[in-house]
């Protein structure tokens, strides 16, 4: 029997906790903190990152796992269980983790069938994105991974990322500009955070934080938080 201890990827359980953790400020000052607080402005700037760090999972997953059909299966799951405690404390909306199953229907569109298939998707998917959490963000989001991943451009996504989370922002919703810069700003940093981490997390190496942890995770800190309030 070998005595070598098992290796452990760091990289991305650390991804993992910062996005559980940006996660968890974000819903929580959503539900217990005035809007325009300074409180509120942290906990939703840093919130930000959560989808960023999502989407470049959701493209490492696509190209890791053996069956993209049970990958899909695994997000239909659990999207249907968060529904429920994401309505009781946002309201008729479609949590995020639909957006994320989506994405992933999208970039395997344009993997298998080509862009024009997979850009007529991201179309389609538009109007129903309006009531989604994330809306046509995280799909656009995913999509700039998977495209510079395969053309080992992910530099790239320093300037694609933010450019579009900016661009899609304006056109979706109404805020102040100082608000648009400063999401600006935090999708910036969650995209250099990747970036920075990107190849020690694409390493092979077990996980301490399996992806049921993250998944189990959602639907239940969301009706924790709805039951404090």
């Amino acid at each position: 029997m070998s005595d070598e201890k098992p290796q452990y990827n760091i990289a991305r359980d650390l991804l993992k906790v910062i996005a559980i953790i940006a996660m968890t400020a974000d819903h929580a000052s959503t539900a217990f903190l005035d809007d325009g607080t300074t409180a509120y402005s942290i906990c939703q700037f840093f919130g930000n990152f959560t989808i960023v760090i999502m989407c470049f999972f959701i493209v490492q997953g696509f190209r890791h796992t053996r069956s993209v059909l049970n990958y899909a299966l695994r997000f239909l799951s659990w999207a249907m269980i968060s529904e429920a405690p994401f309505y009781l404390l946002f309201g008729l909306r479609v949590n995020v983790l639909f957006t994320l199953l989506a994405s992933l229907i999208i970039i395997y569109l344009i993997d298998r069938m080509g862009w024009l298939v997979g850009i007529a998707a991201l179309a389609l998917f538009f109007p129903l994105s309006l009531i989604c959490d994330w809306s046509i963000i995280a799909p656009v989001f995913t999509i700039i991974y998977y495209a510079l991943q395969k053309q080992q451009k992910e530099k790239l996504s320093l300037i694609l990322i933010p450019a579009s989370y900016f661009i899609l922002r304006t056109i979706l919703y109404t805020e102040t500009q100082a608000e648009y810069v400063t999401g600006t700003i935090s999708i910036f940093l969650a995209s250099l955070l990747v970036f920075a981490f990107k190849k020690s997390a694409e390493e092979t190496g077990r996980e301490r934080i399996p992806g049921l942890v993250f998944y189990a995770y959602y639907p239940m800190h969301l009706l924790i938080v709805w039951l404090i309030m």
